[in-house]
C-alpha cells in the first residue's frame, strides 16, 4: 500500500496565534522556575534555625513579598500585551515585533529568576527587581513607538509607573530605610499599576 501524505493547513490568522502561544509558553516555563526557586528558599528559611528564621523574617520575607507582588502584574501584563498587540488589534499589526517581545520577556524572566534565587542575599533581590523595572521601562517606550506611536497606550503608563517606582526605591536605599520599605514600594507600584491600567488588565467583554 502506498503512503498517504497528509498536510495540515493553517487558516489565516492562526500563524500569529501559534507564535503568541509559543512565546507565552516559553515565558511561563522561566516564570515557573523562578517561583519554584523562591518558594524553596522561603521554606528553607522558615524551617532553619531560630536565628536564621528571625533574620529571614526581617529581610527575606520582605523580599519574597516584593518578588510576588512584582511577578504577578508582569506575568499578567505580558499575556495581555501579546493578546492586545497581535490578536485583538485591528488594522496594522506589527507581526515581526513579537521577536523583540520574545527576547525582552526572556530577559525580564531572567531578572525575576535572579530575584527569586537571591531572597536571602540582602538587597540583591531588590536590585534585580530594579533592573527588571528599568528594562521594562525601555521596552514599554519602544513598544509604544512600534504599536501605538500616534495614540495613547498602556505602554506609556507602564513606563511612567516604573520610573516613579525606581526613583522612590532609590531614595529609600539612599536613606537606609531597609527591605521592608522597599517591599512597600513594590506593593504600591503593583497597586498603582492595576488601578491606572485596569481597563487594559480587565477589558470589558465585547458585545455583539
Amino acid at each position: 500500500m502506498g503512503t498517504v501524505a497528509t498536510h495540515m493547513s493553517i487558516k489565516p490568522g492562526e500563524s500569529i496565534e501559534r507564535s503568541v502561544d509559543s512565546v507565552q509558553g516559553m515565558y511561563a516555563v522561566v516564570i515557573a522556575l523562578a517561583i519554584s526557586e523562591a518558594i524553596e528558599i522561603l521554606l528553607k528559611g522558615v524551617n532553619g534555625t531560630a536565628d536564621l528564621s528571625r533574620r529571614w523574617l526581617l529581610s527575606g520575607m520582605w523580599a519574597f513579598v516584593a518578588f510576588v507582588f512584582t511577578l504577578i502584574p508582569f506575568w499578567h501584563g505580558m499575556n495581555r500585551h501579546l493578546d492586545r498587540c497581535y490578536l485583538e488589534k485591528e488594522g496594522d499589526v506589527r507581526r515581526g515585533a513579537i521577536l523583540l517581545d520574545l527576547f525582552v520577556f526572556f530577559a525580564e524572566a531572567g531578572f525575576l529568576f535572579a530575584a527569586g534565587l537571591s531572597l536571602r542575599s540582602g538587597l540583591t533581590t531588590f536590585y534585580c527587581l530594579g533592573g527588571l523595572l528599568f528594562v521594562d521601562m525601555l521596552w514599554a517606550l519602544g513598544s509604544h513607538w512600534i504599536h501605538f506611536r500616534d495614540k495613547k497606550s498602556y505602554s506609556l503608563r507602564w513606563s511612567a509607573i516604573n520610573v516613579i517606582a525606581m526613583i522612590v526605591a532609590f531614595g529609600v536605599i539612599k536613606c537606609n530605610f531597609g527591605p521592608r520599605s522597599l517591599m512597600i514600594v513594590a506593593v504600591l507600584r503593583t497597586i498603582a499599576d492595576y488601578w491606572i491600567c485596569r481597563d487594559f488588565y480587565f477589558p470589558a467583554p465585547k458585545t455583539k
